[in-house]
């Protein structure tokens, strides 16, 4: 293992040149502050923040209309290191360059301050499930653009607290990880468990309310990914990806702090004491007017209709210069092939928590496990495979203190599992979420995976 490491960092000596070429760079530019790049974030559920000082890029448009452009790059190096065993020796290393995201965002108001709207568009291949699910994969690494939000939303009394109507193409708020922006992440990407369990992108209607304690979303869409299967983003209305119908409700309540201290999971040093306690719930049902769902690879046959239950529990705390986040998910296939049915039954635990070394540099762990139904144990013929257990340690520099605007991370994820039962099947991946976002590429009993990242976001 010794050795391997020794050629990772060879590998990886490009590094020391390209990442002060990025910081100058960033320095010369230097026209973004602590306080404005906090004017980015986007809001836990609504309406987003409200600046005093409109920056460079804000455009006023005739009739009240406003525009607001912002854009996110991130630059990342990966290195997995698989142990040999169900992948070819020569396939036991791999390294090299990506672009996970390259987003570019629309915000603004229609006509009236409390009409509001957002389109954005990524150019990379982190979002949007690329490579899962049974069918043929979604070609990748190509630049081309994949629409990610394109929704409208309503504010009745023209604050993001009280109540709001949204619809168009949005993200599920069932998962905590996924409400919470990418820029906005401790670790350099999501949980492995997030990608596997969270919905997603979806389509449709959602109305809320933001009190002073407690906040609410309802929602009426046509589904989101579950095990097996790819989001709905941007599909046709009889595609094999959407549900018939998906009813969703997540409920947050706030035991201190501000609303606002929950759009990321770092705690910066000097910031206020916030903790809230939240959860989701999403049933969706397929195959009763459109095509069948998807169904798991060893079974080899389309599902007549398919019932899939997800829900979430979790727990975010920041205290003074320090977080900590606590999560479980759920889910509940249920297939339904011929005269016959297949249930399969999901599980994860999500613990993360980061703090600050100094007013820039911040240390963080993670540590998941989930549980996938023994049916694809047994499907699949593994010996394990249904128990997953990943620990993660990193850190992030922050060139500009309280600041995601600009920021510098590396970490080390190690499977302590085997990953077999997630990539294999007929078609494509069966669970295993696109490398662009994880690093993990599977189909191996233990894999170690390091991540350095720049991130841009203005």
């Amino acid at each position: 293992m010794a050795d391997r490491f020794v050629r990772f960092f060879q590998a990886c000596r490009v590094l020391p040149v390209l990442i002060p070429m990025f910081v100058g760079s960033i320095v010369s530019a230097g026209n973004l502050d602590a306080v404005s790049s906090r004017h980015l974030a986007s809001s836990l559920r609504s309406g987003g923040y409200q600046p005093t000082d409109e920056p460079a890029w804000f455009v006023e448009r005739a009739e009240n209309s406003t525009l607001r452009i912002s854009v996110l790059t991130q630059v990342r190096y990966s290195f997995s290191q698989r142990r040999s065993g169900f992948v070819p020796p020569s396939t036991e290393q791999t390294v090299g360059f990506s672009m996970p995201r390259t987003r570019i965002a629309f915000d603004g108001t229609i006509v009236s301050s409390q009409f509001n709207y957002r389109i954005s568009m990524d150019f990379g291949d982190a979002e949007l499930s690329r490579g899962r699910g049974t069918g043929s994969p979604l070609t990748g690494s190509t630049g081309a653009p994949r629409l990610l939000d394109a929704y409208a939303q309503y504010n009745f009394i023209g604050k993001r607290e009280g109540y709001y109507l949204k619809f168009g193409q949005f993200q599920s708020v069932l998962v905590t990880e996924e409400a919470i922006a990418s820029e906005y992440q401790l670790a350099i990407d999501r949980s492995l468990s997030s990608e596997i369990f969270g919905s997603g992108y979806t389509q449709g209607f959602a109305v809320g309310h933001v009190g002073d304690s407690f906040a609410w979303e309802a929602s009426i869409t046509d589904g989101g990914r579950y095990l097996g299967s790819r989001e709905t983003d941007n599909t046709a209305f009889n595609s094999v990806e959407e549900a018939d119908l998906a009813l969703g409700v997540r409920v947050d309540w706030k035991l201190e702090g501000s609303w606002d201290q929950f759009q990321d999971f770092t705690s910066f040093q000097g910031s206020n004491p916030g903790s809230k306690i939240g959860g989701g719930f999403l049933y969706q049902f397929h195959g009763q007017s459109n095509p069948g769902g998807q169904t798991p690879g060893f079974i080899g046959a389309v599902a007549d209709s398919t019932q899939i239950f997800s829900w979430s529990l979790d727990y975010q705390r920041e205290g003074d210069g320090w977080n900590f986040f606590a999560g479980y998910l759920g889910q509940w296939v249920d297939w339904e092939v011929g005269p016959a049915t297949l249930g399969a039954m999901q599980n994860a635990f999500v613990f993360q928590g980061g703090w600050f070394l100094t007013d820039q540099i911040e240390a963080y762990a993670r540590f998941e496990t989930f549980w996938l139904d023994k049916a694809f144990r047994n499907g699949f013929g593994t010996p394990d495979g249904f128990i997953h257990r990943i620990g993660t340690i990193g850190a992030n520099y922050y060139f500009l203190p309280e600041s995601h605007a600009a920021k510098f991370s590396a970490d080390v994820s190690y499977t302590f599992d085997s990953l077999f039962a997630l990539t294999v099947g007929s078609g494509d991946s069966i669970g295993l979420p696109d490398p662009s976002t994880t690093g993990f590429l599977g189909l191996t009993e233990r894999e170690t995976v390091v991540r350095v990242q720049l991130q841009l976001a203005f």
